[in-house]
């Protein structure tokens, strides 16, 4: 429960820095808001390595195959990861560039489920074609 105290102290920290060097330097303000973002991750990053073990687990107790739970913590991966990016390049003004990243993203959650989503639909179709 700190840790979100922390969380907080350093986002609110950060975020009135640059906004008070937004004004001044503009290139400075970039800099600060990038560097507390990348304090952010720290915690976040521990976090996410415990729920992806806490996954691996729950695949061992469950019997779910291996290649399902990899899957499902690439795609909340490579959400963070294009989310996260396109948010950085949104806070610099690149709105653009952030809608490509966006697009990137979804390409390849789409791309990485595909192979599950074909096997999804084969079950069904022999599963109708047997009746």
């Amino acid at each position: 429960m700190t840790d979100i105290f922390k969380i907080i102290g350093i986002a609110l920290t950060g975020g009135t820095l640059a906004l008070f060097l937004k004004d001044y330097r503009r290139e400075y303000a970039m800099l600060t808001a990038l560097i507390t973002t990348a304090v952010l991750l720290v915690p976040a990053i521990n976090i996410l390595s415990s729920i992806i073990a806490d996954f691996a687990s729950l695949a061992n107790m469950t019997g779910i195959r291996r290649e399902y739970i990899e899957v499902v913590v690439k795609t909340l991966g490579i959400a963070y990861i294009a989310e996260f990016a396109a948010q950085v390049l949104k806070d610099a003004e690149q709105g653009s560039i952030a809608s490509k990243v966006e697009l990137a993203g979804k390409a390849m959650i789409l791309y990485i489920t595909f192979p599950i989503i074909k096997e999804f639909l084969e079950v069904c179709i022999n599963a109708v074609n047997s009746i």
